[in-house]
């Protein structure tokens, strides 16, 4: 896997997340039109967006390090 499929398959996972999250705020009686929605859906994309760029930037510092020393382990 690249680091370019491992980026969208965190991209997947955090689009995934954020539709069911608007489901949950939908089903609990959320207004799709209002801003409370609007707002608590922003958010958590930018949470989630912060939890994919943390797992990249550890895929990329992962990925350096096995370059320098391919003996490397995880521990």
């Amino acid at each position: 896997m690249t680091l370019d499929e491992a980026n969208a398959e965190l991209c997947r996972h955090r689009d995934l997340a954020l539709t069911a999250y608007a489901r949950r705020l939908l089903a609990r009686g959320a207004d799709i039109h209002g801003e409370e929605f609007r707002a608590d859906l922003s958010k958590y994309a930018g949470e989630l967006e912060a939890w994919r760029s943390k797992a990249m930037e550890g895929l990329r510092q992962f990925v350096e390090a096995m370059m320098e020393r391919p003996s490397a382990t995880l521990h």
